[in-house]
C-alpha cells in the first residue's frame, strides 16, 4: 500500500519562504486533538511540500439589481466549494458561521464553552493549493485563539478541497473553575433542539438584520462568484473577533431570554438566502434595505444581499422592540431592521426613502393611538 503523506504534519515553503511551523504544530498548540491519531487511522508520514501562494485576479464582475431574482435562483441549488485564493478570509467566515448556528440551540452556554471540530481535504492538483491549505489553518488557529475557544479535534484527507466544521461543547467546560476562562459558563448544556429558524405569521413583528463583523461588503469568493464564475479581486475581511464575541453573547442572551420568534444564521449565499430561507409557503417578508444601504455607503444592493458577511436574522414582537434596542445599543452592536412578515410566502425587497426609524415611530404612535379605545 502506497504510505499518505501527511499534509497538516509536513513542513511547507511557501513562495521560497520555509514556514516555522507545520499545520499540526499550530492546531496542538491550541490543545487540539488529532482525530486520525485518536481513531487509529493509517499513518501519514511527514514530509516537506512547496508551493505557491495564489493572487486575485483583476475583477471584472458587474452585477445587476434588475437581476437579484436570477442570482438568488442560481445561489439556492450551488454548491458550496472554498476559495483557494480567500482561503484564510473563507475560512474565518466558516467559523464565525458555525459557531453562529450554535446560537439559536437550546440550553445555557457562552461562546467560551464552545470547541471546534475541523477537517481539511486538500489536494496538490493545482499550483497555490497547498499554500491554500496552510494559509486555512493559520487563519483558523490565530482567529480561534482570538475568540476564545478551543479546539475538540482536528483531522485531514485527501480529495477535492473543503473544509467541514463542527461545534459543540469543548472537554471540561465548565468542569475545573481553577482555570481562567473569561467568557465561559459555570454549568454549560448545548441542547439538540434550537429556536425556529422560519417566521412567524406576525404582521406587527419586526425582521432584524444583525452583522457580526465591521467588514466591508465584497462579493469575493462567495456563492454569487462561483456561480456567475466572476473573479472579483476582493472578499470580505472577517476580522474582528471583539466584535464577534460582543454580537454572540448579546444574541445568545436574546435566545436564552425568549425574546426571539425566529432566527437564522447569515452564511453561504449571503443575506438574502438567510431571508429566503426563513420565508414559507404562507409567510413572507418586506424587506427595506434603505438603512442598510445607508449605513454601510452602499449603491449596489447585489453585494449588500450576497456578500458573505457573517450574521444574523431574528424576528421579534413588536412590543419587544425597545428591549433589543437597548440591548445591542449596551454592547455597540449594530443592528438594522429590515421590515416585517407579509402573507403569501414571497421575499419582496425594496429601498424607500423613508429610514428605518421613521417607519419605527410611526409604528409606536399607532400603537398608542390605539390604547383605551374600546
Amino acid at each position: 500500500m502506497k504510505e499518505k503523506l501527511s499534509a497538516l504534519r509536513s513542513k511547507y515553503i511557501i513562495d521560497g519562504i520555509q514556514q516555522e511551523l507545520t499545520p499540526s504544530q499550530m492546531l496542538e498548540s491550541l490543545g487540539g486533538l488529532c482525530a486520525d491519531d485518536a481513531l487509529g487511522g493509517e499513518e501519514w508520514l511527514a514530509g516537506r511540500i512547496v508551493d505557491e501562494s495564489s493572487s486575485p485576479g483583476p475583477s471584472s464582475f458587474e452585477t445587476d439589481p434588475a437581476k437579484t431574482e436570477k442570482y438568488l435562483d442560481k445561489v439556492l441549488v450551488a454548491t458550496r466549494r472554498p476559495s483557494m485564493v480567500f482561503s484564510a478570509e473563507y475560512t474565518r467566515s466558516r467559523i464565525e458561521q458555525v459557531l453562529i448556528d450554535c446560537i439559536w440551540r437550546v440550553g445555557h452556554f457562552s461562546l467560551g464553552d464552545l470547541g471546534l471540530d475541523l477537517r481539511w481535504t486538500w489536494n496538490d492538483r493545482r499550483l497555490g493549493n497547498m499554500a491554500a491549505l496552510y494559509s486555512s489553518v493559520c487563519a483558523a488557529t490565530e482567529y480561534i485563539d482570538a475568540l476564545g475557544i478551543g479546539i475538540r479535534s482536528y483531522s485531514e484527507a485527501h480529495g477535492d478541497c473543503s473544509l467541514e466544521l463542527s461545534a459543540g461543547l469543548r472537554p471540561g467546560a465548565g468542569e475545573d473553575l481553577l482555570v481562567e476562562n473569561p467568557f465561559g459558563s459555570e454549568k454549560p448544556r448545548l441542547g439538540q433542539g434550537s429556536i425556529s429558524s422560519v417566521l412567524a405569521p406576525d404582521p406587527q413583528s419586526w425582521v432584524v438584520y444583525i452583522p457580526f463583523d465591521t467588514s466591508s461588503y465584497r462579493l469575493g469568493g462567495s456563492l454569487l462568484a462561483q456561480v456567475l464564475g466572476a473573479s472579483p479581486a476582493v472578499a470580505p475581511s472577517v476580522n474582528d473577533p471583539d466584535y464577534f464575541i460582543d454580537c454572540f453573547e448579546v444574541v445568545r442572551e436574546l435566545v436564552e431570554d425568549g425574546i426571539l420568534l425566529s432566527g437564522a444564521t447569515v452564511s453561504g449565499g449571503g443575506l438574502i438566502t438567510a431571508l429566503k430561507g426563513m420565508t414559507t409557503a404562507k409567510t413572507g417578508v418586506d424587506v427595506d434595505l434603505s438603512d442598510l444601504r445607508r449605513a454601510m455607503g452602499e449603491d449596489d444592493p447585489v453585494r449588500l444581499l450576497f456578500a458573505e458577511v457573517p450574521g444574523a436574522v431574528v424576528q421579534i414582537r413588536d412590543i419587544d422592540f425597545d428591549y433589543l434596542d437597548a440591548e445591542l445599543l449596551l454592547q455597540d452592536v449594530a443592528f438594522y431592521p429590515l421590515g416585517h412578515p407579509v402573507a403569501g410566502g414571497r421575499l419582496r425587497l425594496h429601498s424607500s426613502q423613508r429610514t428605518g426609524i421613521q417607519n419605527i415611530l410611526e409604528s409606536l404612535i399607532r400603537s398608542q393611538s390605539g390604547e383605551g379605545e374600546d
